[in-house]
């Protein structure tokens, strides 16, 4: 585990300390973890909005899509609705730009309101990283999309 990582994990969730960072190896654990449930007890949330519509554009498998572009307007109830998740990992392509954002507006919501049952973390590397990584481990959009509607 890298030291941000694991100052983030020791400082746990709702620490107000602003949003952890998380390897994509972390991640496949926690994905990998039998006993944790995508939705329960992590969440992962890609915030790129017009990449998805690009050809041969991929998502992280369970993961959801919140885009940056609106997301501040809706972090208050997003934090309502997902508060009660440990962990919300966000990224974006690189997450160097939208996923550090989007982390950092949804942990200052988690504090504005008192909540410490949940903990932003920042996918470090973002989609490039986990694409690198895992290669397999990635749904297309345009089978997401089509899943969504049937």
């Amino acid at each position: 585990m890298s030291s941000a990582s694991t100052t983030a994990a020791a400082a746990g969730p709702g620490s107000g300390s602003g949003p952890g960072h998380m390897s994509v190896n972390e991640l496949k654990t926690l994905m990998d973890d039998s006993s944790l449930r995508a939705g329960v007890d992590f969440l992962v949330v890609d915030v790129r909005r017009t990449d998805l519509d690009e050809p041969g554009a991929v998502i992280i498998p369970r993961a959801i899509n919140v885009p940056a572009q609106t997301f501040q307007q809706t972090v208050p109830t997003l934090v309502t609705v997902l508060s009660h998740i440990p962990k919300i990992i966000f990224h974006c392509n690189s997450s160097k730009g939208r996923g550090t954002r989007t982390a950092g507006w949804y942990a200052a919501e988690l504090d504005r309101q008192g909540v410490t049952s949940s903990k932003a973390y920042i996918l470090t590397g973002g989609m490039i990283a986990w694409k690198e990584a895992y290669p397999d481990e990635v749904v297309s959009t345009a089978t997401a999309t089509a899943t969504a509607t049937a």
